[in-house]
């Protein structure tokens, strides 16, 4: 029984480790005995966990996804926002959108290397392809809670997304300051308001 917690935490270590390796260099030249030596572990326990180096990166996406899922849970669970209007909910999730995925530059520069990974990878592709589907289809549902309609809302939703990552983007060439990054979304999502 104490096993699946043994098992979960050693993974997580691991996904913290490759998490460290891919702000220092590409996946590509990255090892697993890299990611097991900032892991702490010997090479050996992540071919146990993980059959491949791409098993390890397709794994490490999820882990990423669900560790945003749950805070949005979190956020959404919350007392506040239960009690707020359908428009001060949604500035609520662009605030942890911008906060924690969007302007977040170390995780900027990995989801990066991982799309550039998903260009040539089918499985890397197909694995981010359905984590934006679920992305935009939850966004979509949530801003269709008002008095958008479906169509609408799924459009803004894909919309949206693609404005976060674009400035995901910028946020990892630009220097701070560079260009007003916190302005241009507060200002793209003041518009999105206005529109629904």
């Amino acid at each position: 029984m104490a096993r699946k917690p043994v098992r979960e935490e050693r993974k997580k270590q691991i996904f913290r480790a490759l998490d460290q390796c891919l702000l220092e260099k590409s996946f590509q030249q990255t090892s697993i005995k890299d990611i097991s030596r900032l892991a702490g572990v010997n090479h050996g326990v992540l071919h146990y966990y993980f059959t491949s180096k791409e098993d390890v990166l397709l794994q490490y996406i999820d882990y990423v996804v669900e560790n945003f899922k749950s805070q949005m849970q979190e956020l959404m669970n919350s007392e506040n926002v239960s009690r707020m209007s359908q428009r001060d909910f949604i500035k609520e999730v662009f605030r942890f959108v911008n906060d924690r995925i969007t302007l977040n530059r170390d995780l900027s520069k990995i989801f990066i290397e991982i799309w550039e990974i998903g260009v040539h990878n089918e499985a890397v592709r197909d694995k981010l392809r359905n984590t934006y589907l679920e992305w935009t289809q939850t966004l979509a549902r949530n801003i269709a809670g008002g008095s958008t309609d479906s169509e609408t809302a799924s459009i803004m939703s894909i919309a949206m997304v693609a404005f976060w990552e674009g400035m995901a983007l910028f946020s990892t060439i630009f220097r701070n300051g560079e260009i007003r990054l916190e302005e241009v979304l507060g200002r793209f999502q003041q518009r999105i308001l206005e529109i629904l």
